[in-house]
């Protein structure tokens, strides 16, 4: 008997039917679709709902926050100037923590039926729909869930006054980052660094996906060999 392999049918809910992809999942979400229009998600509408998030919807949330945590350590006896720096140093760490979760987490390979759909929540319909304009920032429930992990560990090599303005530097790291991914995405760039970064930064979605992880710079990548070659290279090679 021959067994006809699994189809995803793209008009119907995505996300329970990928993993019964196995380990063609792979090959299959970095064979982008390139339409403003992005898929359904869930049958369910509130689950739907809770995929969708405006780019707005990050600086509008976060940035009163990141404000708010500067404010407190300034409160807790730090000079404006210390803060300032503190806070610099979180948006600094913020980088490697945007190129390591992008690098080891949203590209981590799956093959079984609940790790394909975990990915592509996570990070493969990005790939999968990358002009998805709803689904590129990250939801603010998911946010939040993240911010009490991080705040908790930075909490831990932090001094009680300290950990404020760290914290609000990273969170002040991630608008920045998700607000340039958006921008990346959707904006139209006419001089550098924006135009060379939106460039950099599409290579990886559709030349070489292994390669090219940083989003707001190409620090991470030049220092941990992750840089993409040249097309010319690549010809010459």
């Amino acid at each position: 008997m021959v067994v006809q392999e699994f189809t995803v049918d793209l008009n119907k809910p995505l996300v329970f039917q990928v993993g019964h992809l196995e380990e063609r999942y792979q090959e299959w979400v970095h064979q982008p679709i390139v339409s403003k229009e992005g898929p359904r998600f869930f049958g369910n509408d509130v689950l739907e709902f809770l995929t969708r998030t405006k780019w707005w919807a990050v600086p509008t949330i976060w940035l009163p926050v990141v404000c708010w945590l500067l404010v407190k350590s300034i409160r807790m006896d730090h000079t404006i100037q210390e803060v300032a720096l503190l806070a610099l140093f979180g948006v600094f760490i913020w980088t490697l923590v945007e190129y390591t979760l992008h690098r080891f987490l949203f590209h981590i390979e799956t093959k079984t039926y609940w790790a394909n759909t975990a990915h592509y929540l996570l990070h493969g319909c990005h790939h999968k729909h990358p002009m998805d304009s709803l689904r590129l920032v990250f939801p603010p429930t998911a946010t939040a869930i993240l911010c009490v992990l991080f705040w908790k560990l930075v909490a831990f090599f932090a001094t009680p006054t300290t950990t404020p303005a760290l914290f609000g530097g990273g969170l002040l790291g991630y608008v920045m980052y998700d607000c340039t991914h958006y921008y990346l995405h959707h904006g139209q760039p006419s001089k550098d660094p924006a135009k060379n970064l939106k460039r950099y930064h599409l290579n990886h979605h559709f030349r070489i996906q292994n390669k090219g992880f940083g989003i707001t710079s190409s620090l991470w990548d030049y220092v941990f060999r992750t840089l993409p070659p040249s097309k010319t290279t690549g010809k010459n090679n």
